[in-house]
């Protein structure tokens, strides 16, 4: 397992991608699965940023075939699933989550709230 300990500004989601990059260094993943491995993960972090507060951290945990990303916050509200209008300029991340991701969930912890997803690393 590796974790990322991040403060609530910015530049968090750029760190994240290059911590994920480095996370994934030498394994084989197709184009797609990195990409959507990325979107996921930095859309829970800005979620975190925009909606929770620190501490912040994002753990990944890789069985087989298969990667677990959890986004960690200090805040107290669970995320739900938006349906947002065409116009929207935001909103649609949990519903992002919601369609490429595996599994998806989220609960409280005793300080914040915890939000995973499980992808298919092939």
């Amino acid at each position: 397992m590796a974790r990322l300990e991040l403060r609530a500004d910015p530049s968090a989601a750029r760190r994240t991608r290059s911590w994920l990059r480095e996370q994934f260094a030498g394994t084989p993943l197709s184009t797609g699965v990195s990409q959507v491995l990325e979107l996921l993960t930095t859309e829970l972090v800005t979620n975190a940023v925009r909606h929770g507060r620190e501490p912040i951290a994002v753990d990944l945990r890789r069985a087989g075939a298969t990667v677990t990303v959890s986004v960690s916050d200090g805040g107290t509200g669970l995320p739900q699933v938006r349906h947002v209008p065409p116009t929207a300029t935001g909103g649609r991340g949990v519903a992002l989550v919601d369609t490429l991701a595996q599994r998806w969930g989220s609960h409280s912890t005793g300080g914040g709230k915890t939000v995973w997803f499980e992808l298919a690393l092939s």
